[in-house]
C-alpha cells in the first residue's frame, strides 16, 4: 500500500529550472526538495509562534504600537518607496534619496 499521495503543483518555467538545479545540487528529488521546504517553513512558523507567545512588557508594547502608528501614517501620506524588482534597483533608489537629503541639508546650512 502506498504511503504517499501524488499532488500537482504549478511553477513558472524559471522557478521550475531553479528547483531542478537546486534538487540536483542538493542530491534530492523535486518531491524531496518540496518536502524539505515544507519542513523548514513549519519549523520557522513554530519558532515565530513561540516568539509571539513570549511576554511583551506594556512599555515595549507602547513603543511597538507608536512605531506602527507612525509607519502607517507615512504609508497613508504616500511616503513609500518601491516595489523594486531587484536589490540593485533598491540600492540605487536609496543612494539617490541620500544624495537628495544631503543636498537639502547643505542648502539649509548655506542660508
Amino acid at each position: 500500500m502506498r504511503t504517499t499521495k501524488a499532488v500537482s503543483i504549478s511553477l513558472p518555467p524559471a522557478e521550475l529550472k531553479q528547483a531542478e538545479r537546486l534538487a540536483k545540487k542538493t542530491n534530492r528529488s523535486l518531491s524531496g526538495l518540496v518536502r524539505e521546504g515544507l519542513r523548514r517553513l513549519q519549523n520557522e512558523q513554530r519558532e515565530m509562534d513561540r516568539l509571539a507567545d513570549e511576554e511583551v512588557t506594556p512599555a515595549e508594547r507602547r513603543i511597538i504600537d507608536a512605531r506602527l502608528t507612525k509607519a502607517l501614517d507615512e504609508i497613508r501620506k504616500g511616503r513609500t518607496h518601491g516595489p523594486f524588482l531587484t536589490a540593485d534597483a533598491m540600492i540605487s533608489s536609496m543612494k539617490k534619496e541620500l544624495r537628495k537629503r544631503a543636498a537639502a541639508k547643505k542648502a539649509k546650512r548655506a542660508r
